[in-house]
């Protein structure tokens, strides 16, 4: 499907100097490494149709005047229902970015089986910018998955932390995921009181680190791997390979639109055969 695109010299990243037609660009040139982590996923798209210094706008439904060939999903909502988007081919991609979209939030389930996540996701976000105790988390939980013989995904979000992903076979809802969730926080919490911490409120953590797990529930979503973000540097969320975490100069921002190709040129993807390695969330839970 041709796609036109139009304004792609306007700034987008006025200090990494990138425009419309760079984000463009990007997007085409890895599109077979993040399509398959979006597809069949409803979206929650965020927008900026005249750069990161104007107003955004997240969007979750399908405009009036999206074109019919574009996939979509309704989606059960509160008082009603919701139609929204899929983006599973190069055509939707290219679409949606030259609506504005920068950032592809996306739900941990996919069409059909939209009450059933395929990934446990782990949100390692840093207590007041502290991205030691995040690479301390990130360490205690590889060697938890390490030794229940369970293969976990690492990537930069592109925004403050890290992402933790355990792909699911996706046979549990996700009530039964996020209490699952919930107890591997009560577990990292009790051997790493001095890393992790499940209180809720900022103001009594005490600098320890959130375990955060309520993404894993119906309707919340989170970055796709790849995916640009709306920061000054234009940072990517980027798979990682564990032994990275000794890297000093790491930290969530450390890729960008503008040297992720470098990388991706250099590096095999971290994240090649990650469906392979989906368990059962009773696997998990067995191994607490």
């Amino acid at each position: 499907m041709k796609v036109e695109t139009s304004n792609e010299d306007k700034v987008f990243f006025p200090d990494a100097k990138i425009t419309k037609g760079d984000l463009i660009s990007y997007y085409e040139s890895i599109e077979d490494l993040i399509l398959p982590h979006m597809e069949g996923r409803p979206l929650m798209m965020q927008r900026f149709p005249d750069g990161i210094e104007a107003d955004g706008f997240y969007q979750k439904e399908a405009g009036d005047y999206f074109p019919d060939w574009m996939e979509t999903m309704e989606i059960k909502k509160e008082g009603g229902t919701v139609n929204q988007v899929i983006c599973n081919n190069a055509s939707s991609l290219k679409y949606l970015v030259n609506q504005g979209t920068i950032t592809f939030h996306t739900w941990l389930s996919r069409k059909p089986e939209i009450n059933h996540p395929d990934k446990l996701i782990i949100d390692l976000d840093p207590p007041e910018g502290n991205f030691e105790i995040v690479r301390d988390a990130a360490r205690a939980l590889d060697e938890f998955f390490r030794e229940a013989n369970i293969t976990a995904y690492l990537m930069t979000t592109g925004s403050k932390g890290l992402h933790i992903m355990v792909p699911l076979d996706g046979k549990s809802d996700f009530d039964t995921v996020r209490n699952v969730g919930k107890e591997l926080g009560n577990r990292m919490t009790q051997k790493y009181p001095d890393i992790f911490t499940q209180e809720q409120r900022k103001n009594k953590r005490k600098e320890k680190l959130y375990f955060d797990i309520q993404r894993n529930a119906y309707a919340q979503t989170a970055v796709s791997p790849y995916t640009v973000r709306p920061v000054k540097s234009a940072a990517v969320a980027t798979p990682l390979s564990w032994d990275e975490l000794d890297r000093s100069d790491l930290d969530s921002q450390t890729y960008t639109v503008k040297n992720i190709q470098r990388r991706l040129s250099q590096k095999e993807d971290p994240w090649k055969g990650y469906r392979r390695h989906r368990i059962s969330i009773d696997r998990l839970e067995k191994s607490l």
